[in-house]
């Protein structure tokens, strides 16, 4: 055999071997009925009981502490998309890499009483009990993707507290009327999962390309594709350029970025009953 022989069938061998790996990896079927971490354990599906109330009979209300979780819970909660008064984008910048990022949403209810209630949401990969978060897991389909839905209590003080990562905080510039079909269309995609499972994708399915999917399914083309889709990290930042997080001509984004840090406050506020208002009106007056 000449040493071109060898090389070509040292090619093709690792062609073969590539193709029955995309074979196998594509064969997967994403179940619904896997070990699941607690977490993850509960599939939320909302009910509507009127037209534009919507209830959800397991939001996440779980309580972190430093380095544990303290107090896990699911409860019932009932809301009217019409009081939707604010909504706001967080970013988790991941510790060893900060191009990369989680981002979630969060939506501010506001009753004719004034009375102020939040729900979160963030797309994540669904893990079972022996799994830990990895890029390259969810680029081969090995976990299903998951909407939790939360309350601001668990999510906030499980990143700024429980795992004591940085956290920054945006206040969306939006219409009433646009951030009332962002909830609904996010209720329908929520419920279209409940039904039908999929796979989550580092690439392609991850938490931020999931969330603009969304948007641009109630708002077509708002969205363009960018490359934050998939270094998820400079979402903000983009957010920025197109000028959905703050008027440009008031501020830089290093700027915005600078005071936008929220972990101190959550760990100050962790612990106090009226958690949502509290950390808002401390970050209000750092922002004066």
């Amino acid at each position: 055999m000449t040493p071109r022989d060898f090389t070509n069938l040292v090619i093709l061998f690792a062609m073969l071997f590539g193709l029955m790996f995309a074979a196998l990896v594509l064969s997967k079927t994403p179940q619904s009925d896997r070990n699941w971490k607690p977490l993850f354990s509960k599939v939320a599906a909302f009910e509507e009981a009127a037209p534009g109330r919507y209830r959800l009979p397991q939001l996440r209300d779980y309580e972190f502490t430093a380095g544990g979780e303290n107090t896990p819970g699911w409860r019932p909660a009932e809301v009217n998309a019409a009081d939707i008064a604010e909504m706001w984008f967080f970013i988790e910048p991941f510790p060893d890499n900060p191009l990369f990022a989680h981002s979630f949403l969060s939506f501010v209810f506001k009753d004719d009483s004034g009375r102020r209630k939040t729900m979160s949401v963030s797309i994540e990969a669904r893990m079972e009990t022996d799994e830990q978060y990895s890029p390259v897991d969810g680029a081969l389909r090995n976990y299903e993707l998951m909407y939790v839905w939360s309350t601001e209590r668990d999510i906030l003080t499980r990143i700024a507290v429980g795992l004591d990562h940085t956290l920054y905080a945006y206040k969306l510039r939006l219409e009433p009327d646009q951030m009332r079909r962002l909830f609904e269309y996010f209720v329908r995609r929520t419920n279209e999962l409940a039904e039908r499972p999929r796979f989550y994708n580092t690439l392609h399915s991850n938490c931020t390309n999931e969330l603009a999917k969304a948007v641009n399914e109630a708002f077509p083309k708002a969205l363009p594709w960018h490359r934050s889709w998939v270094f998820t990290g400079r979402s903000a930042d983009w957010l920025y350029e197109l000028g959905f997080i703050e008027d440009r001509k008031k501020s830089t984004f290093r700027a915005l970025t600078d005071r936008s840090d929220i972990r101190l406050l959550v760990h100050a506020h962790a612990a106090e009953n009226a958690f949502e208002d509290a950390w808002r009106a401390s970050f209000g007056a750092a922002n004066k």
